[in-house]
């Protein structure tokens, strides 16, 4: 079964390096103002992740921890569900970059609901604890202290996002933001750790450790 990991794993690492780097009309490109948003960031470091776990596992070599799944998983969530629930639509007539799929829909609608099936199905469990989906938010701050550095430092620089737009929110309205956001990712992060210790120790789907081969028991000497 670890061939099936290893496959899901690097199918998903490709569909994220083909969705940021990749479209027919551009062919390869890499633009680094792409990578202020969280969006590009986050399916990124999926492509990373899986591509190492993708690899460990066809070489049965040492695995992104489980922390480092769910910390992606997380990011990945936050992505979909910012996007559906806040964001504006994608404007019509995007072209298709993938499996039939725009840009938008592989960012913001497949590699979220991949990325949670892999969490559930290919990952070992109970190894993660409320103190993990704190730590997870660090990144969520890191980010949008950057995006504000970013804000003051080039002022004819656009915010990524309306929710963290200091010019329209002003300080007062930025810190709200995070608070009301950072409770929301914490409370996803700990329904995350939820499932985490709901579901089997050993992944659903994945490699099984070899039983051990039974020792012959001793001949006492005559």
């Amino acid at each position: 079964m670890g061939v099936v990991v290893g496959t899901y794993r690097l199918a998903l690492a490709a569909i994220g390096f083909v969705a940021q780097l990749w479209a027919p009309s551009t062919g390869v490109t890499f633009d680094l103002e792409d990578y202020v948003y969280f969006t590009n960031q986050s399916n990124l470091l999926l492509a990373v992740v899986m591509l190492w776990g993708g690899i460990a596992v066809l070489t049965r070599r040492t695995e992104p921890p489980p922390w480092l799944f769910g910390a992606v998983t997380l990011f990945l969530l936050i992505t979909g569900l910012v996007s559906y629930l806040i964001l504006d639509p994608a404007p019509a007539g995007e072209e298709v970059v993938a499996l039939g799929l725009t840009h938008d829909q592989l960012v913001h609608r497949l590699t979220p609901l991949a990325t949670f099936v892999h969490f559930v199905l290919l990952v070992p469990h109970r190894r993660l604890r409320i103190r993990t989906a704190a730590l997870w938010l660090l990144y969520p701050v890191a980010y949008c202290a950057f995006t504000t550095v970013r804000g003051v430092l080039s002022p004819g620089s656009d915010y990524p996002y309306g929710f963290i737009d200091v010019a329209e929110l002003g300080y007062g309205g930025l810190v709200l933001n995070v608070l009301i956001y950072g409770v929301g990712f914490f409370v996803l992060g700990l329904a995350l750790v939820g499932i985490d210790r709901l579901l089997p120790a050993r992944a659903i789907v994945g490699r099984r450790e070899p039983e051990p081969i039974p020792r012959a028991p001793l001949v006492p000497a005559e």
